[in-house]
């Protein structure tokens, strides 16, 4: 019996507790028969900023951060980070690039505070080190629950049809859990406009 893809590690973006939204993804999904290489850029090719106007975000510095020795994905405060793990890619190549931030921080604005106002027909620019930058065009939004992101095909399926960029921070929309978490995340979708 052949199977499709699944996945095999599930994904969870979660709010630590004393209010520190630490935006995690713990055991980040990766598809059956892929290598869970790690991605590279150096130099001038390597994404130096991202800039979203309707989020209020005018060209961030964006680094390439793998997991931590937690295994997840954890942007330090003020930080905009692209994922360089789990069969990802850089932001720009074909294929789905993941790009995170914190929404708040100790209840303070961080740099995807206002991610939640982006709609269809945004525009995400990402400017490189060598000079050139690439529009991107959210395509969709939608608020996730954590187990609704831990599958989403949109973040961790494996295409390599367009260059797409999956943003992703927490999301107020459901509520917080019990222990402080909050239920949702935020996830804005945008291909770029040449493919």
């Amino acid at each position: 019996m052949t199977r499709g893809p699944r996945l095999l590690v599930p994904t969870a973006l979660l709010v630590a507790t004393l209010g520190v939204s630490t935006l995690a993804v713990q055991a980040v999904g990766a598809l059956e028969g892929t290598s869970g290489r790690d991605v590279q850029a150096d130099g001038p090719d390597a994404p130096a900023w991202v800039s979203v106007e309707t989020a209020n975000i005018d060209e961030q510095p964006v680094a390439a951060e793998g997991l931590t020795p937690q295994g997840t994905i954890n942007p330090d405060q003020g930080d905009l980070i692209w994922y360089t793990g789990t069969d990802r890619v850089v932001p720009g190549q074909l294929g789905t690039a993941v790009v995170a931030a914190h929404m708040d921080y100790y209840d303070e604005p961080d740099v995807f505070y206002d991610l939640g106002e982006v709609v269809e027909g945004d525009v995400v620019t990402v400017g490189y080190g060598n000079g050139q930058s690439r529009d991107f065009v959210v395509t969709h939004t939608e608020q996730l629950s954590k187990e609704g992101l831990q599958t989403s095909p949109e973040v961790w399926g494996d295409q390599d049809d367009v260059a797409r960029l999956a943003l992703i921070t927490c999301d107020d929309s459901l509520g917080e859990r019990q222990d402080g978490h909050r239920r949702a995340n935020f996830v804005a979708i945008a291909e770029a406009v040449d493919g």
